[in-house]
């Protein structure tokens, strides 16, 4: 048996910071020291930036850690935070981690049950909540968990009439916190904090089962985030937008451990809607998001010209075609280089400034795969977007270079933080899954036998993932093993990469491929896009009332037809989608259907719409189907639409 070639990431720049054994907030502190008047957080409120230095931010870890010691808060235990992202966020969990507590983030649309869950798993002994939303929630969760000594809210807006004895203004808080102990018995009790500590807990998608809460320590979080240093050259001053939720092990990466190693500048918007208008006022020079989110970006700049004019379609498209030429290498030398000139200026650097990436030097994109044609786009924009490839539990493995062009790629191995653990090494088994020697979380709460589940051997870990690692060294993801589907005659096909595929389509916004041993043939599931698909109904003088019949036009089942067919090409003939149905909802991770990441959740999915699946198998032109629809209060109704079955090349 020949040994399998093992690839070592390659070390990090020379110069950049590194942890030496510290924990986040003991970074915290000397940066206060080292980089006292420089901005560490701006942030927006009322239309109006505010800056916070790192002196600034410092003392106000210090008055909110006082303040939670002064409600009882010990070592050990733990609080949970329920908000978007915003600076009272950030400086709450430096401010609980400063005097050696844990924090847990929940994801703030997550329903009640789901907080009770992570409540209760947790174990956390108080919760911050950012408005009434949020507080009433917490407030629900509180008649099955007696645990919960206290609540802080951040904004007081509609809790002024509330009498729950529990609960305390973020405002509060910080006043109380300045009268209690002192900022020297705050510094005592970060000096005694210790890197191999558990600094956050992060749940996992839960995409099969109820989700696992990974334990993070300090170093844990550190050097994850000097492999986004040393990947994407993070120097100090470097602007960032916190828009992932810290409920995502990669915005604990992200956006609370690189902006204090490097250190960086952390930019909150003043609301979710208005991230955009805010990102073009910041010009971040790195940003993350979801692959969900970058398509819904991609789909914004589709729906501005589907109602732009003939000329400026034409002349975007041209455009467009200047950069891809670029982005492939296929257009070369002078005249080339002359036609990409003027298609930045006329076009491409336009686009640039309405996404708000105009400085952008890495954005990346991370949690599932992004499709190659889209990676493509906004590299052909001049966005230098990425993959980000990792995990809760190993962390951070590999990304995009600045310079790499290799769009069908995961890019390389991340180099880790060699003050915290030795250069990350891969292998491809003979399995084809991707094994792995890596600095790892330090297991799962309360579930051991989950930690030993996860494939920790002698030689590393295993992942699980499908992957083949180019002669570059760069990884080339396939799918998730368990998820390789053979269809009853024996034919393989990899669901993911057609569904990474068929989401490249502005019309569509998710897809669920379908096709196992008891199948002979592959169908899909689409879930369209209602921005866009209203506004292609819009443009073609179609008429429609609600998304049900919006999804089951004639005119955008032909257009999904044919987004198919191009799917199609890249896959064997066996593999090749037969049949499609436009559901007539969109999916929705309050009815268990995605994941708070947007992940699908495969099994739910299945089970929800079996009567339109067992229809793409049969010979039926359209089916009523009855569907459960719950809104955000909780109430549910009844959805009775006809759904149309297609099949691939026959008319709509």
């Amino acid at each position: 048996m020949i040994a399998p070639r093992i690839f070592r990431a390659d070390p990090a720049p020379e110069g950049l910071r590194r942890s030496e054994g510290r924990t986040l907030p003991q970074l915290l502190a000397s940066n206060a020291a080292e980089f006292a008047a420089d901005p560490a957080l701006k942030f927006k409120k009322a239309g109006i930036w505010h800056v916070r230095t790192w002196t600034e931010v410092l003392d106000e870890v210090r008055s909110v850690a006082r303040g939670f010691a002064a409600l009882g808060l010990r070592r050990g235990e733990v609080v949970a935070l329920i908000s978007e992202n915003t600076p009272e966020q950030f400086i709450t969990e430096l401010a609980v981690q400063s005097i050696g507590a844990i924090t847990v983030c929940v994801y703030p649309d997550a329903p009640a049950d789901e907080l009770l869950y992570a409540l209760d798993h947790s174990g956390a002994t108080m919760a911050l909540g950012q408005d009434q939303e949020q507080i009433d929630k917490i407030l629900a969760c509180l008649a099955t968990i007696d645990r919960i000594r206290r609540v802080v809210f951040v904004e007081e807006r509609g809790l002024w009439s509330y009498d729950e004895p529990r609960l305390v203004s973020y405002k509060a808080l910080v006043e109380q916190g300045q009268i209690f102990e002192s900022n020297a018995w705050v510094d005592a009790r970060i000096a005694e904090g210790k890197a191999s500590e558990p600094a956050a807990y992060c749940y996992t998608s839960g995409t099969t089962s109820r989700p696992k809460a990974a334990v993070l320590s300090h170093a844990f979080i550190l050097d994850n985030a000097h492999r986004l240093m040393g990947s994407l050259n993070v120097r100090p001053g470097g602007n960032y937008l916190s828009y992932i939720s810290p409920a995502w092990a990669a915005e604990q990466f992200f956006g609370i451990a690189l902006p204090l190693l490097a250190p960086m500048i952390v930019h909150f918007a003043e609301k979710p809607d208005m991230v955009q208008s805010d990102l073009r006022e910041i010009g971040p020079e790195f940003l993350m998001f979801t692959p969900r989110q970058w398509e819904m970006q991609a789909s914004g700049i589709e729906a501005r010209m589907m109602a732009a004019g003939r000329f400026r379609q034409a002349l975007y498209a041209w455009g467009l075609q200047q950069g891809l030429n670029r982005v492939r290498g296929t257009g070369r030398g002078p005249w080339h280089a002359l036609l990409w000139r003027i298609a930045d200026v006329l076009v491409l650097k336009g686009v640039r400034d309405l996404l708000g990436l105009t400085r952008a030097r890495a954005v990346l994109s991370g949690g599932a795969g992004l499709s190659a044609e889209l990676f493509e786009r906004f590299r052909a924009f001049g966005v230098p977007l990425g993959n980000l490839y990792g995990s809760t539990e190993l962390g951070l493995i590999s990304t995009h270079r600045p310079g790499s062009r290799n769009a069908h790629s995961l890019g390389s191995l991340m180099p880790s933080d060699p003050s915290i653990a030795e250069p990350i090494e891969a292998f491809v088994d003979e399995k084809g899954q991707l094994r792995l020697k890596v600095m790892a979380f330090l297991g799962y709460l309360n579930d051991p036998e989950a930690t030993v589940d996860l494939g920790r051997v002698e030689d590393g870990y295993q992942t699980g993932d499908a992957v083949r690692i180019d002669e570059t060294g760069e990884l080339v993801f396939l799918d998730r093993l368990k998820d390789l589907r053979n269809l009853k005659g024996g034919q393989s096909y990899p669901p993911q990469f057609i569904e990474n595929h068929l989401r490249a389509a502005s019309l569509i916004r998710d897809a669920i491929v379908i096709g196992d041993e008891t199948r002979e043939r592959v169908v899909a599931l689409i879930n369209v896009d209602s921005e866009i698909a209203g506004r292609f109904a819009e443009l073609k003088g179609l008429a429609y009332g609600t998304f049900p019949e919006l999804s089951q036009l004639a005119e955008v089942r032909s257009e999904v037809d044919q987004a198919i067919a191009r799917v199609n090409r890249l896959l064997d003939p066996g593999a090749r989608i037969a049949a499609f149905a436009n559901l007539p909802k969109e999916l929705d991770a309050d009815e268990s259907e995605l994941t708070r990441s947007r992940k699908l959740r495969r099994a739910q999915i299945h089970d929800r719409y079996s009567g339109i699946i067992d229809a793409l198998y049969a010979d039926h032109a359209e089916i009523r189907v009855e569907i459960e629809v719950r809104y955000q209060d909780g109430n549910t109704s009844k959805l009775n639409a006809p759904v149309a079955i297609n099949r691939i090349g026959e008319p709509a």
